[in-house]
């Protein structure tokens, strides 16, 4: 498999009134485009923190919408990918580091499928050893 494991912050900025062009541009030039049921996890979290109203309505709506574009195309968590997120969190941790769980999972699942992160947040992977791509900047 090749292509991109796209962050919980990818799909949160299709969400955005106006998300950002760079972001945009980078979806509509990459064929092969995928999502984990880590980050369905995430976004899902992130609803529920929201209180009831039309924003979350919203919101629901716009991510179940791009959801279901991916449907074909969502990662489960399989002992492959949880395998190789525990050796990444024992190397940080080793090393002093504290990578959160869900970002060694994210980045576990890439590791497994030879995918790389798409995110903005390449912070937060730097130096696992899983190729890295920042949207928000123009190719």
């Amino acid at each position: 498999m090749t292509g991109f494991l796209l962050d919980t912050n990818v799909i949160s900025e299709l969400t955005r009134p106006i998300p950002d062009s760079n972001v945009v541009a980078f979806l509509n030039n990459q064929p092969d485009l995928w999502l984990c049921t880590i980050v369905l996890h995430e976004l899902d979290y992130g609803l529920n923190l929201l209180p009831e109203g039309q924003r979350r309505d919203n919101l629901t709506f716009a991510i179940t919408a791009l959801v279901a574009n991916y449907e074909d195309r969502i990662i489960p968590l399989d002992r492959a990918a949880a395998r190789a997120a525990s050796d990444l969190r024992a190397k940080a941790r080793a090393g002093g580091r504290v990578l959160h769980l869900g970002d060694a999972l994210i980045a576990g699942t890439a590791a497994s499928r030879a995918l790389t992160v798409a995110t903005r947040n390449t912070a937060d992977f730097k130096g696992l050893g899983v190729p890295l791509a920042n949207p928000w900047r123009a190719a």
